[in-house]
């Protein structure tokens, strides 16, 4: 495999030969460079991304690892289709240090001998779409692809990596997609000077070693691999009993009255209220969106070549479940129109749609409550009374949606702009502004009887560190373990003992790890479980990939170790999510323990992690 470590104060880089995976490749690096020692946006926190090279269906996404200024700790991201077109620049990984005394691009290209420049950017791009079409203008003429950032990874900690497919000069509709995830966005600006990556190439795929894949798979299922592809993935592309397909068709359905609402207040709102809050959802999102997106094949693809069209898009909106929920129901937003709205908003400023829909729900509801004031914000208080939704007629509910979605839009504007010092404080991500703001209103908090963490729903590593639960009421988002907010987790909607949630977590790692390092689509990862090993094993020489992988997660730990530790749960939040979890599912014993003492969260949550360390090998135990 050929790598390239480029230096961006020198604007030089050195070729390195070496058979590595990505996300191996990037904690090489980190560790190398002793990371840990310096500030998250130091020109030391290497940069780092590649691809997993094995040539199947659903496998050419792009990998990028940083130290994350969220997390805190080492992390990784995924973006899809995008390593379709860097695999043609003949090069497998990238790390990036050093920092460009101006804004700019980093173009990579391959055209007979690989050559690597920078381009000073002097206009003042604000939006993800601006940058790339600046890219595009600069190299439309290639097979191009670009990964860029926006306003959000200039001045907060949640800026994410954005890049859409390119076909015939033009950006193909409904392709955006994110590696988004831990505020890798905000480590290549503010860390680089670097606001875009772009790269293209001649280089030639392995003919051979795509024949031979094909061979392997065909052989286990005995029959045509697109026909295996599309059997295995039918929720994303087309499900013929919900009558609808993707993530934001399927989940709703999935998760039903457990969809996450008004900042996670599910707890304390009964299951009937939430059962009539659903079918608004389903009247008002799901069936809009099947009109516009499912019944006119509004269905297009990551950018490799793909049977799944696993994107759905409408009126210009890409439309998945996550952004929709972190950004709409999470806000009390039930029109998918003006869910649009906000959803727009976040991807034009270039946000972690997960990570900054949880922060705005947190902002609305410390509004509801008066732990801050309208005034300091420059927006009103949102409507968060989940009755109203129940109660109100459909003009209402359209009111009710437009009226939150115009503050959440006002929100979003202002802390680009850094518009006060509140601001200033919440650009560093929840669990961060929290320990600020509680000793900055020690008088609010005293009358309203909570601290601002409690209404956060965030995960916590070391003194610092945090991310935000992924869109899924359930135990397995909110263990704090060596990273959280992938899904290298146990997600399904149960209420498991805890030795048992451990087992099921590390079950999940050992498929999940893999096909993240190897660049392989999770809407994939059914029919790839049974070969995962016979592949990797006859055409990358990897003896046993989920051994290798256990290793790499250990590896993982030993790092963040150096930067912290496990620590009890702070968000009464997130405890009152798990406390009730076990009510939901009826497990008496714990559901006892729960309304003993809510601190049993903490021994909960302590047998999980000293389960899961002694399966994994490592201590992750929160003392």
């Amino acid at each position: 495999m050929k790598n390239a470590l480029i230096n961006a104060t020198t604007k030089k880089f050195e070729i390195i030969e070496k058979n590595i995976l990505p996300i191996d490749w990037g904690l090489y690096w980190h560790n190398k460079f002793e990371t840990w020692k310096y500030d998250v946006y130091d020109e030391k926190n290497v940069f780092c991304f590649g691809i997993g090279g094995l040539p199947i269906i659903g496998g050419h996404r792009l990998i990028f690892s940083f130290r994350s200024p969220l997390w805190d700790g080492f992390y990784f991201s995924s973006m899809g289709g995008a390593g379709y077109q860097f695999k043609n620049t003949g090069l497998n990984n990238v790390g990036i240090i050093g920092r460009c005394e101006k804004p700019s691009f980093l173009v990579i290209e391959y055209e007979g001998q690989l050559k690597i420049d920078f381009i000073e950017v002097k206009e003042d791009l604000k939006t993800v779409y601006e940058v790339s079409n600046y890219a595009l203008e600069l190299y439309k003429d290639k097979n191009m692809r670009s990964v860029v950032v926006g306003e959000a990874a200039k001045r907060t900690n949640m800026g994410g990596l954005f890049s859409q497919t390119v076909r015939n000069g033009k950006f193909v509709e409904g392709s955006e997609d994110w590696a988004a995830r831990g505020g890798g966005g905000s480590v290549l600006y503010r860390a680089h000077n670097i606001i875009g990556i772009i790269f293209f190439g001649d280089g030639k795929e392995d003919k051979e070693k795509k024949e031979k894949a094909k061979e392997i798979i065909e052989n286990y299922y005995k029959k045509p691999m697109s026909k295996v592809v599309l059997e295995h993935t039918k929720k994303y592309r087309y499900n013929d009993e919900t009558k609808t397909g993707g993530t934001f068709g399927n989940n709703w359905l999935l998760y039903k009255e457990k969809v996450p609402i008004f900042n996670w207040r599910m707890p304390y709102i009964s299951k009937e209220d939430r059962k009539k809050i659903l079918e608004r959802i389903l009247k008002y999102y799901l069936e809009t969106f099947n009109k516009e997106s499912i019944e006119t094949k509004k269905w297009t693809n990551c950018g490799e070549p793909c049977p799944v069209l696993c994107k759905k898009y409408r009126n210009r909106n890409k439309v998945d479940y996550e952004p929709y929920a972190a950004n709409g129901t999470l806000l009390g937003i039930f029109d998918l129109y003006e869910a649009d709205k906000v959803t727009k908003t976040v991807d034009e400023l270039g946000f972690d749609a997960i990570e900054i829909g949880n922060l705005i729900a947190w902002v609305f509801e410390l509004l509801d409550v008066g732990l801050l004031k309208e005034e300091e914000l420059k927006i009103k208080k949102p409507i968060f009374d989940y009755k109203k939704i129940i109660e109100s007629s459909e003009e209402d509910i359209k009111e009710i949606s437009k009226h939150n979605a115009e503050q959440a839009v006002k929100f979003l504007h202002n802390l680009v702009k850094e518009e006060n010092e509140i601001y200033k404080i919440l650009s560093f991500g929840k669990r961060k502004a929290s320990k600020i703001l509680n000793e900055k209103y020690k008088d609010r908090v005293n009358k309203v009887g909570k601290k601002f963490n409690d209404f956060a729903a965030y995960i916590p590593f070391g003194n610092w560190g945090e991310i935000a639960p992924n869109l899924y009421w359930t135990p397995g988002f909110f263990i704090p373990m060596v990273i959280q907010g992938r899904y290298l987790t146990y997600y399904k909607p149960e209420f498991n003992e805890p030795e048992k949630l451990a087992e099921l977590i590390v079950d999940s790692i050992k498929l999940e790890l893999p096909i993240e390092n190897l660049g392989i689509c999770r809407f994939h990862r059914r029919w790839l479980k049974p070969i995962l090993n016979e592949l990797t094993k006859e055409l990358l020489g990897i003896e046993n990939i989920v051994e290798d992988s256990l290793k790499l997660y250990r590896d993982i730990c030993e790092y963040n170790k150096k930067l912290g530790y496990p620590v009890k749960i702070e968000s009464e939040r997130i405890r009152d999510l798990i406390i009730g979890l076990a009510k939901e599912y009826n497990n008496e014993e714990w559901s006892k323990k729960f309304e003993d003492d809510k601190n049993n969260v903490d021994e909960y949550v302590k047998r999980v992690l000293e389960k899961y360390s002694e399966l994994l090998g490592i201590d992750w135990r929160i003392n």
